[in-house]
Order: C-alpha cells, then sequence, then structure tokens
C-alpha cells in the first residue's frame, strides 16, 4: 500500500453563487433565498450538482428539497433542506456504517422526538467517494485516493459544501452545526472532533468504529480459532448451545449483583466468571465447552494479543446468545442472522488485511502469524483509526462531544471505548467539561438486544452546547414491536453507573439514580 498519502489539496474557497437580485428591484446585490430548481444551477470548486427535487411530505419527513451531487469528482452526496419556514437554522451531518459505500445519513434514523429532517435540521450524508456494499473493501485495492476519502476527506468535504449551501438556499446563516454517527459513523464523528475540530459544534460519536487495524486483529484471531480451516467455513467452533450455555452461567452468577434481577449487567467487569469453568472434564455434552471451544472463547474476552502484548481490548460478557449479537458478528451459523458470510468479524477482518492493509486480495486469514505486526499496519494505522487523545482543538473551539456505547456490543468493544476515554482524561483531567461517555446495559451493536437502545441524542447535545446543559444522565429507552415503551433506565456519565433505588417499578428509570460505583 502507498504510504505517500497527503491529502489532495481543494479548493475551499467560497462558492460562485448564481447572485439572485431581490424582487424589489431597488439594485442591491444582497442574496435572496433560493428556490429548490435554482440550485441545479449551484457552481462551486469541484462541485457538480446532479439533481434537484421538491420532495412532498411523506410519513416519515416533511417537505423538503432534497439535492444530490458531487464533490471532487467521486464523493457523493444527498443534501436534505426542509422549507424555509421550518428550518431551525441548524445542520447536522449523520454517519455511515461499515465501508459505507453508498449515501448514508444516519441523522434520518427513528429518535425519539423524531429524526433530524422531522426537528427543522438540514442534514446531509455521502458514500465517502467510492461504491460498494457495507462489508466489501475491494474498492480501496491500489486506490489511495479512495482510502484517503473513506478515512477523512470525505466527511470533511461534504461538511464544507453542506454548509455553503445551505446558507446560499436560505439566504442566512446557520447557527449551529452538529454530527451524529454510530459504527464507522462514530468513528467519523471521533475523525471529526481529532482531525478537523472545528467543523462542529456537537459530535455525538456512538459504538464508534475508531482502532481499524486493531479491531480487525482482534477479528482475525477469533476466526483463526473459530473457523480455523478456511476451506470448511460450514460450521464454527464455539456452536450455538455454547453460546446458550455462556449466557445461562453469566446470568445466573452476576445478574442480581447489581440489586435487580432483569437479564442485564449493568457493568460486566464486575462479574466473576471464569469461562475455563466450563470445561469438560469428560465427554463433551451441551453443559461444557471442550478445549478447542474454551480458547476460542477465551480468545473473544480476552482480545488480540501479538508477542505477548494485547494490542486491542477483548469483549466484555453480554450478547452471547442475542439475536443479532454473537451468532451475527463472531460466531454464525446455522442460526446466524447473517448470510453470503460466515459472520461479520470474518468478513470486516479479511476485508481490512486483505484491501486496507496489504493490498493482496488472495490474504489467508488462517496462515497470518501477526510476526510483522506492527510494521504491517502502520501505513493504514496512521491514515484510517482515530486514536488521538488529544481533543484540545475541539476544547478550545468550545465543542462538546458525547460517546455513546452499548455493554454487549459484539461489533466493537466497549471495553475499548473505556480504554479511549480513560486515556483522554489522563491528558486532560477536565475531560468531563467538554466530552463525556455512556455506557448502556444489555444493548447490541447501535441497536438491539435486550437493554434499552433508544435515546433522543440530538436534544442532549444541542442542550449541551446551546445551552450549556451538561448530560448528567441520557433517559434510555427500549420499545416493542408496536412502538411502546417497555423498559426504561437512566444512562449515566463514566464511570457513573444507574443503581436501584430499592423501591419503585425496576422497568422505569425513576426508580434508578447516577452514582459512583462502590
Amino acid at each position: 500500500m502507498n504510504q505517500a498519502w497527503e491529502t489532495r489539496s481543494a479548493p475551499v474557497a467560497a462558492l460562485l453563487l448564481v447572485v439572485i437580485l431581490s424582487a424589489c428591484g431597488s439594485g442591491s446585490e444582497t442574496p435572496a433565498p433560493l428556490s429548490c430548481p435554482d440550485l441545479v444551477e449551484w457552481v462551486g470548486a469541484g462541485i457538480a450538482v446532479t439533481s434537484v427535487e421538491d420532495s412532498p411530505s411523506t410519513d416519515n419527513l416533511p417537505p423538503h428539497c432534497k439535492v444530490a451531487g458531487t464533490i471532487d469528482g467521486s464523493i457523493q452526496f444527498e443534501l436534505l433542506l426542509p422549507a424555509a419556514e421550518d428550518w431551525n437554522e441548524r445542520f447536522v451531518m449523520g454517519g455511515g456504517g461499515g465501508f459505507v459505500g453508498s449515501i448514508q445519513n444516519s441523522a434520518l434514523a427513528p429518535s425519539p422526538g423524531g429524526n433530524a429532517l422531522e426537528r427543522g435540521f438540514a442534514t446531509v450524508g455521502t458514500d465517502t467517494g467510492h461504491t460498494g456494499t457495507g462489508i466489501d473493501g475491494s474498492w480501496a485495492l491500489d486506490n489511495d485516493e479512495a482510502e484517503i476519502d473513506f478515512a477523512h476527506r470525505a466527511v470533511h468535504r461534504t461538511t464544507e459544501v453542506a454548509k455553503e449551501i445551505i446558507e446560499g438556499y436560505y439566504a442566512r446563516s446557520i447557527e449551529y452545526s452538529y454530527f451524529i454517527g454510530c459504527s464507522r459513523g462514530g468513528g467519523q464523528a471521533m475523525i471529526e472532533a481529532q482531525r478537523y475540530p472545528v467543523d462542529y459544534d456537537g459530535i455525538v460519536a456512538m459504538a464508534p468504529a475508531f482502532s481499524w487495524p486493531r479491531l480487525a486483529t482482534g477479528f482475525l484471531q477469533n476466526e483463526q480459532r473459530i473457523y480455523p480451516d478456511p476451506e470448511d467455513l460450514s460450521e464454527p467452533v464455539i456452536t450455538a448451545e455454547n453460546r446458550a450455555l455462556l449466557e445461562r452461567e453469566i446470568l445466573s452468577r452476576c445478574d442480581a449483583s447489581d440489586g435487580v434481577e432483569d437479564g442485564l449487567l449493568t457493568d460486566p467487569r464486575t462479574c466473576n466468571f471464569d469461562p475455563a469453568e466450563l470445561e469438560c472434564s469428560a465427554e463433551p455434552t451441551s453443559s461444557c465447552l471442550t478445549t478447542e471451544q474454551l480458547e476460542a472463547v477465551q480468545m473473544v474476552y480476552s482480545g488480540p494479543v501479538v508477542e505477548g502484548r494485547k494490542v486491542f481490548a477483548g469483549f466484555p460478557f453480554g450478547g452471547e446468545n442475542d439475536a443479532g449479537g454473537w451468532d451475527a458478528w463472531i460466531t454464525g451459523g446455522q442460526d446466524a442472522s447473517v448470510s453470503g458470510v460466515p459472520n461479520l468479524h470474518w468478513a470486516f477482518g479479511t476485508e481490512i488485511f486483505k484491501y486496507l492493509i496489504f493490498d493482496d486480495p488472495e490474504f489467508d486469514y488462517s496462515r497470518y502469524d501477526f510476526a510483522n505486526w506492527d510494521e504491517d499496519i502502520a501505513a493504514a494505522d496512521q491514515l484510517l483509526s482515530a486514536t488521538d487523545t488529544d481533543l484540545s482543538g475541539l476544547r478550545d473551539a468550545g465543542g462538546k462531544l458525547l460517546f455513546w456505547h452499548g455493554w454487549s456490543d459484539p461489533a466493537l468493544t466497549a471495553l475499548g471505548m473505556i480504554d479511549y476515554y480513560e486515556s483522554v482524561e489522563a491528558d486532560d483531567p477536565e475531560v468531563r467539561d467538554y466530552s463525556r461517555l455512556f455506557l448502556a446495559p444489555g444493548v447490541l451493536h447501535c441497536a438491539g438486544g435486550p437493554g434499552p437502545d433508544r435515546v433522543d441524542f440530538l436534544s442532549a447535545i444541542s442542550a449541551w452546547v446551546e445551552e450549556d446543559q451538561a448530560p448528567d444522565q441520557l433517559l434510555a429507552q427500549k420499545l416493542d414491536d408496536e412502538g411502546r415503551v417497555t423498559l426504561s433506565r437512566p444512562l449515566c456519565p463514566y464511570p457513573q453507573i444507574a443503581v436501584y433505588s430499592g423501591t419503585g417499578d425496576t422497568s422505569e428509570a425513576a426508580s434508578f439514580s447516577c452514582q459512583a460505583p462502590q
């Protein structure tokens, strides 16, 4: 992989707007608000508007102007502009997931209080400069420019372009700008905070993929034990029976330790359980783990090790037997909720090493011995990862950064997020003045699982930015298929945890308070 990764220069000067004189005929050259069709004539350095559309209201979106285009010939974007009377003078960009490859905007996802467009935000998404599926990394083969766009440049350029079009369209300034994303989108949020700290006033980074080669190393080491034979991907070493056994044992020993027996671990790190206790002493049964199975399970929990060094966090207890948990991400098998690949760790791990580290489509995960690991990952790590713990640029600009992670996330370990946040705090003990971390018990990757996974992040970050109301807790809810709230909990700023008061309904947030851990 070519290491000459200097960001290609691109003019960021003001766009050449087609000036529309005011209707009064006074001769003033002050730009007036534009109509949606006017935007097809928008001209700017590196920008090509390919379509505009006046979109009527639908069941979940109000009337808006939809602007599609490309930036610098490769970065596709879609910008949604609410009607002038509905615009709240705010802008939010939504991140994408996986390798992206299509225009994605997580700010349009359902949310308590409505999605971004429903609330009056102008909002944009991008494909990050290439086309493909979310688990396909082949676009990066010998393509340094595409990798730069994916790593950081596409989001930053889309931000610049969206802001210029928004202010030209409304002939008003944006008061506040926000970014929100989960998974890869959470990593994009962290990249923005670290590389471009003045782009956004408030940033929400959810379950972020922020350390690409290291998390991929964990994926590979897991899969070398779960699918040791690359010619036989039919059944994983860790079976469905193993997953059920692990969940049963963990909950039986640790569920009630937080004062509430509800199938959720408030902090899995306090669970005193060793999977080695389940190793078979005689013939294998559904109530024990073979040596091979135990070694695979221990690798998932312990995290990747290279030449005796732990290089990234392992996974905490939780999610072993939840639909969309280990079955989809870590083990796979006949009951898994993915198709076409054994599991998503296998998919992302092999694609990252093939195309973002080695530029070698023939890379064989089962044979990689990590002997030259530090040298192998160095260039990709420098480009792709968002591990810089110096957030002084964001802090000094007055920005705010909210982190959130599901404790049972089987895709991106919450322990890695904690390690990062604690490293930031080691550099800046006042980090909670501008950045806070919230952990959600029983929640899988971005959503799902038995825990409360719905949070109004836009309200939380805007209150912090605009009203200086730092989030002392977040209300998290679980909804049933009919949209009814079945569970609510306060999420507390790390390291605080939600503690049951001893009275009241344990399914209601009012029965809990945020306290320092014992």
